[in-house]
């Protein structure tokens, strides 16, 4: 094998890494709207060493928050595990909206169903099921108010998501915001 290919592979593999975090540094403060040129330049390489590697800006979003995802998956699925579901339920929530506040592109692919890159399709199916579930549950263990759908659920994640983008100099508003939202679907709040 020639030192010439060897050292071309490395030069490959390097771009390649310098790519990914460039995008996951700018994906998770700049959100989806980053530009790849951006991504390109912060990573000291051309755009089409960037398309080499990434030949759409999806597999490039896909690759950039594959972590944050698996870790909110398992997270989420942990708390959906849950014997109780009420703190299943808020669990979830919480989880979901500390991953949106981490990563905008999470906030951004979680927030803009019809925009957001294929990458997040999994993740609104995820919500979806995994919401279904607790919800039912939490009805089941009397937990719940009883007037509360999934749906009503799904929708209060997104309507807190803009909490999120909106107390960004304040990192941490969003987690008063949720709980008093929370406090509000518990069965004790319709006994008041």
């Amino acid at each position: 094998m020639s030192t010439g290919s060897r050292r071309q592979r490395w030069d490959a593999a390097r771009n390649h890494d310098q790519v990914l975090a460039a995008a996951r540094d700018l994906f998770s403060t700049r959100g989806l709207a980053t530009d790849v040129r951006e991504i390109a330049t912060l990573a000291g390489v051309g755009v089409a060493t960037l398309y080499r590697h990434f030949p759409t800006k999806d597999d490039l979003v896909r690759a950039a928050v594959a972590d944050d995802l698996a870790e909110w998956w398992a997270l989420t699925r942990r708390a959906a595990a849950e014997e109780d579901a009420w703190s299943g339920l808020c669990a979830f929530v919480e989880q979901t909206l500390a991953t949106m506040a981490r990563h905008r592109a999470v906030l951004d692919g979680v927030m803009a169903p019809a925009a957001a890159p294929a990458a997040f399709e999994a993740c609104h199916t995820h919500l979806r099921a995994e919401l279904d579930g607790l919800v039912r549950r939490a009805h089941q263990q009397g937990t719940l108010r009883p007037e509360v759908s999934a749906a009503d659920v799904s929708l209060l994640v997104l309507a807190l998501g803009q909490v999120v983008r909106h107390t960004a100099e304040s990192p941490d508003a969003w987690r008063r915001h949720t709980h008093l939202v929370l406090d509000g679907l518990h069965v004790r709040a319709a006994r008041r």
